[in-house]
């Protein structure tokens, strides 16, 4: 009886074996997709979602900041130096999302040289930070589903445009590549 109860529990681990193998197996091949170079015409497309994302979300100013008022944890308002898309990475598609209508998914990470908030108790801007506002994301993904781009998630609820004058109030002057005026993608 314990021969048997043994032997049960050994090919239980090796079948779980064999189930760990397949799941690490199938985060491989996600990874891999993150390696496949970003056609052009996927990325314009995706910079144009982008722009029309953050457009809801972000003020992009003449001066090359950007302001947003941050309602999470409070009222808060924030800029950024020089806001910019860092880096756009193509993202696995699993079988269960081709059933649901999705054939091409893409991480698009944001960076920026710092930020600063609105101390509403001093009155005043506080320093500048070398680093990304915490609550804000660093990116957002976007999937193809049905012919269209949609915003995977609603990382960006709570932000909405800062004040002061917007870049886009302005005659536009030259194209950039689909991004919002006083955007600029990363290098």
């Amino acid at each position: 009886m314990r021969c048997l109860a043994f032997l049960a529990l050994t090919l239980s681990a090796v079948h779980g074996q064999g189930d760990v193998s397949k799941l690490l197996s199938q985060g491989l091949s996600g990874a891999l997709a993150a390696f496949e170079p970003v056609a052009e015409v996927d990325k314009k497309a995706i910079l144009t979602a982008t722009a029309v994302v953050l457009a809801k979300h972000v003020t992009f100013r003449p001066d090359g900041t950007a302001t947003a008022v941050c309602t999470r944890l409070g009222k808060t308002h924030v800029e950024w130096k020089r806001l910019v898309v860092r880096n756009i990475t193509k993202q696995a598609v699993t079988d269960a999302d081709r059933l649901n209508g999705i054939t091409r998914r893409f991480q698009v990470s944001f960076g920026c040289d710092g930020h600063r908030t609105f101390d509403s108790k001093t009155n005043r801007w506080t320093e500048w930070m070398n680093t990304g506002y915490v609550l804000f994301p660093a990116g957002i993904e976007f999937e193809w589903k049905s012919g269209a781009w949609t915003l995977k998630s609603e990382s960006l609820k709570g932000f909405s445009p800062g004040p002061g004058p917007s870049i886009t109030d302005q005659k536009p002057a030259a194209k950039n590549a689909g991004l919002p005026p006083g955007m600029k993608r990363g290098k």
